[in-house]
């Protein structure tokens, strides 16, 4: 019994092995898509994002609040520009990704108390260069209307100390806990790894299970076990080495990790297995799960809060073992929770794991009566 088992389990070895998509998609896609996937977004904020400046006033002021934006990290002076036509052509060439405008009398109005309103543009379709932008006007504006605010007040005989209380009596000071860097890669990456072992794992249970008979329950468990064992380990590469390469932010505990990993790779295998019973060719499966993809993404809950989400769509990506496995797998790496934060999504899992056992167990019993 024990050796027909452990024949099972390198018969199911070698299937992989000789199965070419299957071997490119479970072994090459798995690595191709953790190695390359991060690259665009290593540097993980915007830097030195090239602005143009049009300096209407030539003053003391107006080229000191030119300085500060230059002097912040996201933001650069790169050009400087007569008018607006000029920045405009300047921003349609690509040369420039935002336009400054200081208005004449800025220092005038400044230094009299008076609002001295600044005209900045930016890129709206590039959500991140304009949130970029605007954060670094929004420093450098505030920083240099307080100083000239304290300026002011001291010269009206009121102390460093009062003056600096009455511009600002409440100092905020943000800390990003979980992403030290606010960067983009420490956001999206950890979520995007979990979706790249679950969409690997059924692509390549479709190229290896879709439009052939099963050859019973205890071939079957063999092919799960491989199949769980395999991505345990692609799981240890993808979730704690590749974070530790890029230095991404990771402080979780491995055996909770793994806690939820496991149930996470169960459920996905029951469910690919399920995918193949029900899709009876090999194309249609990929196809199935290429079109499946991107809303895997989106309801992941990454790119966009799942709490406003229609509630409709919300209820339906529960069959999806992704949608609770990234936020548990995110929450344990990144933010250190324990087994007892996470253990409702372990549950899901298994109850995905045990319900697409089920639907896989009656589709293979209704295609065999149909044959028979």
């Amino acid at each position: 019994m024990i050796a027909a088992f452990f024949h099972e389990i390198v018969i199911a070895i070698m299937a992989i092995w000789a199965d070419k998509g299957a071997r490119s998609t479970m072994l090459g896609a798995t690595l191709f898509f953790s190695v390359f996937f991060p690259q665009p977004y290593l540097s993980e904020v915007v830097r030195d994002m090239p602005v143009a400046i049009i300096d209407q006033d030539g003053s003391t002021l107006s080229r000191e609040l030119i300085r500060r934006i230059d002097a912040a990290d996201a933001v650069a002076v790169a050009r400087y520009a007569p008018d607006m036509p000029s920045a405009r052509a300047l921003f349609l060439k690509r040369e420039v990704y935002g336009i400054v405008v200081v208005p004449p009398k800025f220092e005038h109005d400044l230094l009299a108390g008076r609002a001295a309103p600044i005209a900045a543009f930016s890129d709206g379709g590039y959500f991140l260069l304009n949130s970029v932008m605007s954060s670094a006007l929004s420093n450098a504006t505030r920083s240099l209307g307080a100083e000239v605010q304290v300026g002011r007040l001291t010269a009206s005989g009121t102390d460093m100390a009062s003056a600096m209380a009455i511009v600002e009596p409440l100092r905020v000071t943000t800390v990003p806990l979980f992403n030290p860097t606010g960067g983009y890669a420490s956001f999206v990456l950890p979520a995007v790894f979990v979706l790249i072992l679950q969409q690997t794992l059924l692509m390549g249970i479709g190229n290896l299970k879709a439009g052939r008979r099963s050859l019973g329950a205890f071939s079957t468990l063999a092919d799960a076990i491989v199949y769980v064992g395999l991505y345990s380990l692609w799981a240890g590469v993808v979730l704690v080495l590749l974070p530790w390469v890029y230095r991404l932010p990771r402080i979780g505990d491995v055996a909770v990790m793994y806690a939820v990993v496991v149930p996470f790779l169960c459920a996905v295998t029951a469910m690919g297995i399920a995918v193949a019973r029900l899709i009876p060719t090999k194309e249609g499966v990929i196809f199935f799960l290429v079109v499946l993809g991107m809303p895997l993404f989106f309801l992941s809950g990454v790119s966009w809060p799942a709490e406003a989400m229609p509630r409709l769509l919300h209820a339906v990506a529960f069959i999806i073992p992704s949608t609770t496995a990234v936020p548990a797998l995110v929450r344990v790496n990144q933010m250190g929770a324990d087994v007892r934060s996470v253990e409702t999504t372990i549950l899901i899992q298994l109850g995905l794991c045990l319900a697409y056992s089920t639907l896989a167990v009656a589709v293979e019993r209704v295609k065999q009566k149909r044959l028979a």
